[in-house]
Parts: C-alpha cells; sequence; structure tokens
C-alpha cells in the first residue's frame, strides 16, 4: 500500500475482465485542489489492489500538477495489457456495456478531463477511431485537456508517457478522428 495514494473505488470492485472506473486520492496534496478525470485506452492490471506503470506516472504527473483525487476511465473497458488483443472481439464487447454510462455519468459534472488515450498501438486504426468518435461526442459540450503535445499521430499523449514537468493544455476542439 502506497503511503501517496489511497483507492476510494474500483467498479468492479474486485478484478474482472473489464474495469470502468478507478478513483484513487492522491495524499500529501493540498486539499483545496479540483479533482481530474482521465480518459485511457485501455485497463491493463492497476485495480483496488494494485497499481501498473501507467497509473503510476499519471499519479506521479497529477501530484506535481496539484491534483489530490482522480477518476480514471477508459475508451475501452475491457482489460488487455496488449491492446491488439481488442481486435479479437467485438466493438461491444472491448468496450463494455457499462463504459458509455460510465464515462457520461463522470464527465457529467467534471470540469477537468483530460484525454490520454495514444496512439493505437495494435487496435486496427478504423475500430480506435470510431471508439474515439463515440466517447469525444458523449463529452461535445465539456471542455477537454491533455498533457504535453499531441503524438505525432495527432492523438493525445498516453498517460505512460507523461512527465513531471508537463503542461496541462486544452484539447483543440477541431481535432477530430
Amino acid at each position: 500500500m502506497s503511503p501517496f495514494r489511497r483507492v476510494i473505488g474500483c467498479i468492479p470492485a474486485k478484478p474482472q475482465a473489464y474495469r470502468y472506473l478507478l478513483e484513487i486520492q492522491l495524499v500529501g496534496v493540498p486539499e483545496r485542489c479540483k479533482p481530474g478525470v482521465v480518459i485511457m485506452k485501455n485497463p491493463s492490471t492497476a485495480d483496488s489492489f494494485k497499481s501498473d506503470p501507467t497509473i503510476g506516472k499519471v499519479e506521479s504527473w497529477a501530484r506535481s500538477s496539484g491534483f489530490t483525487h482522480l477518476q480514471i476511465l477508459n475508451l475501452f473497458a475491457r482489460r488487455a495489457t496488449h491492446p491488439g488483443d481488442l481486435n479479437l472481439v467485438r466493438m461491444g464487447t472491448a468496450k463494455g456495456r457499462e463504459n458509455d454510462r460510465m464515462i457520461q455519468s463522470v464527465c457529467g459534472t467534471a470540469s477537468t478531463i483530460i484525454l490520454a488515450w495514444g496512439n493505437p498501438n495494435g487496435i486496427t486504426q478504423e475500430r480506435y477511431d470510431q471508439r474515439i468518435a463515440e466517447v469525444l461526442r458523449i463529452l461535445r459540450h465539456k471542455p477537454l485537456y491533455c498533457v504535453g503535445p499531441p503524438t505525432q499521430l495527432g492523438y493525445p499523449r498516453h498517460g505512460l508517457h507523461w512527465r513531471i514537468g508537463m503542461q496541462l493544455q486544452r484539447w483543440p476542439v477541431s481535432q477530430a478522428f
């Protein structure tokens, strides 16, 4: 158990084939700071009991940037340590039955939504861009952010590649997939 974090919620609570939401309280950050929602590609191994390298990087950046609370969502809720594995199942199976509802619910009242899904990395371009378009439609009336510059392919930088000192910046509304 890390002295710098406390998992305050995970849906589902026990590790399963899907993870819809991971909520983390960052310890040792002034309470006046606002929470952040981070939307990544797909969950790997992080859950209520353990972190993974991507969540660790996101937490480090968020702590250094003054965030106190993170809600982690994903384009695809199905767990996969290799994103290309998401091509092996139907789109509905990859994204998860409850995922759109969870994104809408969590982001509905959020003031800081950070896009962090990175490049397709094995997911077919058509499937990836289709899913991004679906999520961006859900978020169409919200201000969106990214950390650091976009990737060379034009996607928001993946959380694993965030570095302390990278700036939070508005995601251009015109950036469509």
